[in-house]
């Protein structure tokens, strides 16, 4: 690693730890430890995700998974909300909140604030946030800073000289403080994602149907995302939002779902809704390409392979 990491990473991790009290500087030496587990994924499909007690972890308060069918794509298991809050709410704002993108807000402007009950982020995005904070000597959470010394381990972010930039993959991430059916249904949204940054092709197939898409029903997918909290203006996330959301459920429900997906726009001014059938006939072209090339279908992603968890 080059001389400057040690700035990098170290030099803004002691900054923050002066600031804060002697407890929590204490709870941090607990988070930092556990990240060790951070150091070496555990191959697994997503069933076994799922069914992995805590007790089984190789640390108490976290889990790293590498997807079996998509060995880039990176699955961070916490133990709680506020874990996956000090790791992944910044850089959800910075991401893809509506009003927030492309700004760092401090842990004072993050207190009470919302980010996901699960994340999601390639190359791209997390190479313009640790850039940024870098660029601004802003100090991030030890946590976020293990965060990004996974993604270079494993090739999502390379060094660049000073930066970083975009390898390949991405992170998804889940919590226990969610409900077992909260956390498949939550997991099976994320893996689209996970599909979508793995895959070029599949990225590639997503934005040409979205350009072929008439007008009014993109500008239907954004005013819903916008609803969501989304900064649906950017292209890159409405696409990959678009397609996660008509994937996450199999195709036999996507009626039901996309007709109260269709009733949030009921009131005066909302932006006019486009027929269900129209947003099903879209789903089942994404699920066409994704059965054809992987082997995956809508809301199907979370599968059990294997005899268990493979150790390292």
């Amino acid at each position: 690693m080059p001389q400057l990491s040690v700035e990098r990473f170290l030099l803004p991790v002691l900054m923050m730890m002066m600031l804060i009290p002697a407890e929590t500087r204490a709870d941090n030496r607990t988070s930092l430890a556990s990240l060790e587990a951070l150091r070496s994924p555990l191959p697994a499909s997503l069933a076994q995700v799922l069914r992995t007690p805590a007790t089984a972890w190789r640390s108490p308060l976290l889990e790293v998974f590498r997807w079996d069918l998509f060995p880039d794509i990176l699955v961070v298991d916490t133990i709680s909300l506020a874990l996956q809050d000090r790791i992944f709410t910044r850089l959800a704002y910075f991401v893809e909140k509506k009003g927030f993108r492309g700004k760092l807000l401090t842990n004072a402007q993050l207190a009470g604030r919302h980010g996901w009950n699960a994340h999601d982020y390639g190359p791209d995005a997390l190479a313009a946030f640790y850039n940024t904070a870098s660029d601004w000597w802003f100090p991030l959470n030890p946590e976020e800073y293990a965060m990004e010394e996974l993604a270079l381990r494993e090739g999502i972010l390379v060094h660049d000289g000073e930066h970083v930039a975009p390898g390949m993959g991405g992170v998804l991430s889940l919590t226990r403080s969610s409900s077992d059916i909260e956390r498949r249904y939550l997991l099976t949204h994320e893996s689209f994602h996970g599909i979508f940054f793995s895959s070029p092709e599949y990225r590639q197939f997503c934005f040409g149907v979205w350009d072929s898409l008439p007008p009014s029903e993109r500008g239907f997918y954004r005013s819903f995302l916008a609803s969501l909290g989304y900064d649906s203006d950017q292209r890159f996330l409405a696409v990959n939002e678009f397609q996660a959301y008509l994937m996450q459920q199999p195709l036999e429900y996507a009626a039901s779902f996309f007709e109260r997906f269709l009733s949030r726009f009921e009131e005066p001014g909302a932006q006019v809704p486009v027929e269900a059938t129209s947003l099903v006939a879209t789903a089942k072209e994404l699920n066409g390409f994704l059965r054809l090339h992987f082997g995956v279908r809508a809301g199907r992603t979370v599968r059990a392979v294997g005899q268990g968890v493979q150790g390292q």
